[in-house]
């Protein structure tokens, strides 16, 4: 159908544009077994605005890592409708805090220790700014409540919040489920 072929027109674009990019697996540092070991978790995520032409959600994607190797992938349709590209980028961001969260949470309840503070990317500089700023203006008052997650964990020092190229982010590819 035509539908199809958009979307495997969209697919091999995406696969030329981004050729150099790839997986890697391998972590940054070996655990050797040391309990003074900290290890690192980050996270990158991203969103796909209003994707859904059916009903306008946006898709949220994301990658949390462990020492640099990913250790989950997500890809999700957002359950709510958002008002702008700031608020779907940020609950993309919730959403990938949440599995750092999860993976701090597991490790620490083996006695293994974690380097405060995780490193949160997203490629959205108004959503960034949002989580890192308490003042709200009126153009994103509907954004605020969802931006106190990040907010607490970063002052907290437990997430820290910040800006990647959209280049540089490969979180990208699981904003592709449309």
């Amino acid at each position: 159908s035509p539908e199809h072929m958009k979307g495997l027109l969209h697919l091999i674009k995406y696969v030329v544009t981004t050729k150099n990019r790839g997986l890697v697996l391998k972590p940054n540092r070996i655990w050797n077994g040391d309990k003074d070991f900290k290890f690192k978790i980050s996270g990158r995520s991203d969103s796909d605005y209003a994707a859904n032409t059916d009903d306008r959600r946006s898709i949220s994607g994301g990658r949390t890592f462990l020492e640099s190797a990913p250790v989950i992938h997500r890809s999700a349709t957002q359950k709510f409708v958002t008002l702008s590209v700031t608020e779907a980028e940020s609950a993309a961001g919730v959403m990938v805090a949440q599995d750092m969260l999860y993976t701090y949470r597991m490790l620490t309840s083996m006695g293994l220790q974690v380097e405060l503070p995780m490193v949160l990317e997203m490629d959205n500089k108004g959503a960034v700014d949002l989580a890192n700023n308490w003042s709200v203006g009126g153009r994103t008052r509907h954004v605020d409540v969802r931006n106190y997650f990040l907010r607490e964990l970063k002052d907290e020092g437990v997430l820290c919040i910040k800006h990647i190229s959209g280049v540089d982010n490969e979180a990208d590819i699981f904003t592709k489920n449309t």
